[in-house]
């Protein structure tokens, strides 16, 4: 198993499930996956159904599991040739090129901010150097393992539950 790997799975980021459709069947004429590729650290997940959405809740096809995300924050579709995102009224916002967006297409480079996750876009359909750590098609299962446990705060700094 590589670093970038070990990295991921330390930090809880996991991809499971099989909702992408086999062979291509079933996705629109010039599908691309929507690569998101985390910054820093370089681990992406991979969009591969046209129709996603992303939060904090349970039944989102991408799972952020914070509290700055939304239950339901935001939506990724593949339409027209092209992928766009839909802000949907998150409390904190959707961010395209620290743009607040309700709804735009995205481009190869574009940077997204969704809660304190920062992610780069990659339309690029090719393998990188980023780890894909899973599909979309799951749950970014826990990325709170990544952050430091209240007790490793000073108490001054910690919030209220």
């Amino acid at each position: 198993m590589d670093d970038a790997r070990r990295n991921a799975e330390a930090a809880g980021l996991a991809g499971s499930g099989s909702h992408a459709a086999p062979d291509g069947e079933g996705l629109p004429p010039q599908f691309v996956p929507l690569r998101l590729v985390m910054r820093p650290g370089g681990v992406a997940v991979e969009l591969t159904r046209p129709d996603m959405l992303l939060g904090r809740h349970s039944e989102a096809d991408v799972r952020l599991p914070l509290p700055d995300v939304s239950r339901r924050h935001c939506r990724f579709v593949f339409r027209d040739g092209s992928w766009h995102i839909r802000d949907l009224k998150s409390l904190n916002g959707t961010y395209v090129n620290e743009q607040a967006v309700e709804y735009t297409a995205l481009l190869h480079g574009d940077t997204v901010r969704i809660g304190g996750f920062v992610f780069g876009v990659d339309l690029s359909g090719t393998e990188g150097a980023a780890e894909v750590v899973g599909t979309g098609d799951g749950v970014l299962l826990s990325i709170t393992h990544a952050l430091p446990l209240a007790e490793e705060s000073p108490p001054s700094q910690r919030q209220a539950s």
